[in-house]
C-alpha cells in the first residue's frame, strides 16, 4: 500500500506523541516508537522544499512556529528537572537548546541553498558547501538545536540523493549514526576496546523502520482540494507541536503531586 504525504504526516504526529509520553513518564517502549518521528519529518521538509509554491512563506511559517514552540519545548524537555519558576528566575535556560522546528528550517534553509548552488555552472561543484558547514556549526557548538547536525546531514542525504534507494538508505545510517560511528573508527585505530552498543543506540536502531515507509510514498500529498480545510490541516499540524509539549507538561505537573 503506497503512502501520500498526509498519510506520512499522521504517522510520524502520532509516533511523536508516543514518543513524548514516553519520555514524560518514562516508558522506554514508546521511545522506540517515536524514533519513526524525526526522519519521517525531515523527509516532509525536503518533500515540501521541492513542492511548495512559495519557499519563503514555508520558511516563514515554519520559523514562527518554531518561535512559539521554544518555551513549551523547555518546559516538557525539563518536565521533573526544573520547575517554572527556574526558568522565571533565569529565562536565558529557555534557549539553552532550541527546538526540533530550528533543526528543521535550518535544513531548510541549506538545502535551499544547495538547491541553488547546484543550479548554477560556476558553483555546482560547491552545492555541498552550506551543509558542511552548517554540519561543523553545530558539531563545534556554535548551535544547539533537538537533533542538531544530524538534521542537517538528514536533510541534505534526502535532498541529493532523491529517489536513490540505496544510497537513501546508506545516507540516513550514516546521519543518525555518524557520531557512534566515528566514536568506533577512533577506537579502533588507537587500538582500544570497541564495546558493545549503549541502551540508548539499541533504542536508536529502530529508527530503521522508517526507510520502508518512507519508500512507500506515492509523490502526492494527499490533502483535500478544499484550499480551506487543506490549509486547516498545515496549520493544524503545525500548532500540534507546541501544543501537545504544554499539555504533556501540565499533566507531568498535575501528576507529580499525587
Amino acid at each position: 500500500m503506497l503512502m501520500s504525504a498526509l498519510a506520512l504526516r499522521i504517522i510520524a504526529t502520532l509516533s511523536m506523541l508516543i514518543d513524548h509520553i514516553g519520555y514524560c513518564f518514562n516508558i522506554d517502549i514508546f521511545r522506540i516508537v517515536g524514533r519513526l518521528a524525526f526522519p519521517l519529518y525531515v523527509f516532509l521538509m525536503v518533500n515540501g522544499f521541492r513542492h511548495t509554491k512559495n519557499r519563503k512563506k514555508y520558511a516563514l511559517r515554519m520559523g514562527i512556529f518554531a518561535i512559539i514552540s521554544q518555551i513549551p519545548f523547555q518546559l516538557m524537555r525539563h518536565v521533573g528537572i526544573l520547575s517554572f519558576e527556574v526558568f522565571l528566575k533565569k529565562p536565558a535556560l529557555l534557549f539553552a537548546n532550541l527546538n526540533v522546528m530550528v533543526t528543521l528550517l535550518l535544513g531548510l534553509l541549506v538545502i535551499w541553498l544547495c538547491d541553488a548552488m547546484r543550479r548554477s555552472r560556476y558553483t555546482r561543484c560547491l552545492c555541498l558547501l552550506p551543509a558542511i558547514a552548517m554540519f561543523f556549526a553545530y558539531y563545534k557548538g556554535l548551535i544547539s538545536s533537538d537533533y542538531g547536525a544530524k538534521g542537517i546531514l538528514l536533510a541534505t542525504v534526502f535532498w541529493f540523493f532523491d529517489g536513490n534507494k540505496i544510497w537513501t538508505s546508506i545516507g540516513l545510517i550514516f546521519a543518525m549514526y555518524y557520531d557512534l560511528l566515528v566514536h568506533y573508527a577512533y577506537r579502533l585505530l588507537h587500538g582500544l576496546p570497541v564495546g558493545g552498543l549503549g541502551y540508548w543506540h539499541i533504542i536508536q536502531l529502530a529508527v530503521l523502520l522508517v526507510l520502508p515507509l518512507i519508500f512507500l510514498y506515492n509523490g502526492k500529498s494527499g490533502n483535500p482540494k478544499n484550499l480551506k480545510a487543506k490549509k486547516a490541516i498545515q496549520i493544524g499540524f503545525y500548532a500540534f507541536y507546541p501544543a501537545h509539549m504544554l499539555l504533556l507538561w501540565a499533566i507531568a505537573q498535575f501528576t507529580a503531586y499525587f
